[in-house]
């Protein structure tokens, strides 16, 4: 006689649906997931879409009645923690970044032994969006629950080191597809391309990178086009970003929350990913360029080091160091195509080594399978 499936109750927020898309329906074979995404009001058609252009799965969308750190999402989250509580599931897995709302509720309702947590942030970025409410709830979360999920090492020993007895489950981030990975990408030649994408915050330092562009034409360098693209509140941008933009004819800037059916466009159109960031517990956006075979330029933190390889699938340079940056931008202008290819068929090579679909879906697998005698 088989044994039954574990029943989970699996709660992702529309921040997260890139980061669960991937996963949850593989694991239906072996689970029985009552998968539940949270989306807004703004969200809601593009969301639909995107999940229907990936999966035909059962779920059952919500929609939030405020933004996600409103006080007014209180009754929402309690109506649904209470109508959860009544289905004693063997396992509650939240993908949700709250501040303070839902996993008091959690912890009221729930059985806390039976709940996992995914943890994206353990150490919130310096400069990230409302991060003293981020550390907030964080240091809640950590204190209060025992099963939690992390997607890098760094952010998996930052845990430990907070909770020493917790159970901590350890998976990268899938690659994140929006379509057409296998289209042909720009052919390496002049101008080369670089792209910074995703919601431009104060942690990603865009400055570093509008100032390391400065220093290249200052060197005579005006073979290469810049593409930002992503939602910037739109009084920061024009007061702190649009103005360091001393040459419009080199970028491309196409500022707001890009649309999942356009993001390949940009990825395809580009040679290289930029990330100068000053801080990363780990990061979405590189996941969707080693999607698309696309070369990254880092800045040198832990969590990049964790996938890539300094010259060999990358190029790394100094923390906040626009200088430092300039130079490898122009190392990228000055490889040949045969150094580009071989750029990317060492990318491919990581990914298939560190990234490969079938081995995330079985570590997740193994987990949820073996999670009552953690």
């Amino acid at each position: 006689m088989s044994t039954p499936k574990k029943r989970i109750c699996w709660i992702t927020a529309t921040y997260f649906l890139d980061v669960d898309l991937p996963v949850v329906p593989p694991l239906m074979q072996w689970f029985d997931i009552d998968w539940t995404i949270i989306t807004t009001p703004r969200q809601m058609a593009d969301d639909s879409a995107y999940i229907r252009s990936k999966t035909d799965c059962p779920l059952t969308m919500l929609c939030a009645p405020a933004r996600f750190y409103s006080p007014a999402l209180r009754g929402f989250f309690r109506k649904l923690v209470r109508e959860i509580s009544q289905k004693d599931y063997d396992i509650y897995y939240f993908d949700i970044s709250d501040f303070l709302f839902l996993f008091p509720l959690v912890k009221r309702y729930l059985p806390v032994e039976k709940v996992v947590i995914a943890t994206h942030n353990v150490n919130v970025p310096k400069g990230a969006r409302l991060a003293p409410l981020a550390r907030m709830s964080m240091g809640y979360i950590i204190r209060s629950f025992r099963n939690f999920q992390t997607f890098s090492r760094n952010q998996h020993d930052a845990l430990r080191l907070r909770k020493p007895d917790a159970n901590i489950f350890y998976s990268p981030l899938m690659l994140k597809d929006y379509g057409d990975a296998d289209a042909a990408q720009a052919l390496y030649g002049k101008p080369v391309k670089f792209l910074f994408f995703g919601n431009i915050l104060k942690y990603k330092r865009l400055d570093v990178l509008l100032e390391a562009v400065k220093i290249l034409t200052a060197r005579g360098r005006r073979d290469f086009r810049i593409y930002i693209c992503g939602y910037c509140d739109p009084a920061v941008w024009q007061k702190e970003y649009l103005p360091a933009i001393a040459d419009p004819e080199l970028f491309t800037l196409d500022i707001r929350r890009i649309p999942n059916d356009k993001v390949a466009e940009y990825f395809n159109a580009c040679h290289y990913f930029l990330m100068p960031y000053q801080d990363i517990a780990q990061s979405g956006a590189m996941t969707v360029a080693l999607n698309y075979n696309m070369p990254v330029i880092a800045s040198d933190l832990p969590t990049f080091h964790e996938f890539l390889t300094p010259g060999h699938d990358a190029y790394f340079f100094t923390l906040g160091d626009a200088p430092a940056l300039a130079d490898a931008m122009q190392r990228c202008l000055d490889n040949t195509p045969q150094e580009y290819a071989a750029l990317k068929e060492n990318l491919k090579s990581t990914v298939a080594a560190k990234l490969a679909p079938e081995a995330i879906i079985n570590n997740y697998r193994e987990f949820l399978q073996n999670f009552n005698n953690a």
